[in-house]
């Protein structure tokens, strides 16, 4: 299928699914906070609301931030929301692990698992040892696609393997993602979080539907 949105490859998808791992990874801090409203961040997402998939989403997004911004202690109260998020049960949660939307024989999550090991090793990824979260882990994930994309603008990279790389994490991203999306909406009231994987799953959407042959 060819890229229906030419302006717009693999470097952005890069810088994006970075941003995004990093937004996922722990708790945001001031100046990440900061960041949100900052004129280069502003930018980024004025070229994704250009696009019709992304346009909702990034309408959303935008209010949450606005929000965020008029929120007192909005550091200390977007960790709560993380925390209750992401560090929490299942059952009134959002937990980012692949292997948490899987059936449930431990073997199959097992074997999740170990392909993603794979995958990262593919890529050239070793799990920085502060991180301390499996290797399904959603910015991890996100990091591998970031790691994906950027070799896709090397030229010297045998392009056929990274896509179908890139293929197989993005299929596999997408047959959980929608679930953890609906459960963020379910149970972040604030909403912050609730848009960014709003924002998130649309994006995932709109790469796996931009692959080139």
């Amino acid at each position: 299928m060819l890229n229906q949105h030419p302006e717009f490859g693999a470097p952005h998808y890069a810088c994006l699914y970075a941003w995004l791992s990093g937004s996922f990874a722990r708790e945001l801090n001031d100046a990440q906070i900061a960041e949100l409203a900052s004129p280069s961040l502003t930018a980024w997402l004025a070229l994704l609301e250009q696009m019709p998939a992304l346009q909702a989403p990034v309408t959303q997004f935008n209010q949450a931030v606005a929000a965020l911004q008029q929120r007192p202690d909005a550091q200390l109260e977007l960790a709560a929301d993380f925390a209750g998020l992401f560090l929490m049960t299942d059952k009134s949660a959002a937990l980012p692990y692949a292997s948490c939307y899987q059936p449930e024989s431990s073997r199959f999550k097992q074997e999740q698992s170990a392909r993603m090991k794979v995958l990262l090793a593919q890529a050239g990824m070793e799990v920085d040892g502060s991180f301390s979260e499996p290797e399904d882990h959603l910015a991890l994930i996100l990091e591998l696609l970031s790691r994906l994309n950027f070799a896709l603008t090397e030229t010297e990279t045998p392009r056929k393997e990274l896509l179908a790389l890139r293929s197989e994490v993005l299929t596999g991203s997408l047959s959980w993602l929608p679930e953890f999306n609906r459960r963020c909406i379910r149970h972040d009231g604030f909403g912050f979080y609730a848009a960014l994987s709003t924002l998130l799953l649309a994006l995932l959407r709109m790469d796996a539907g931009a692959c080139v042959d």
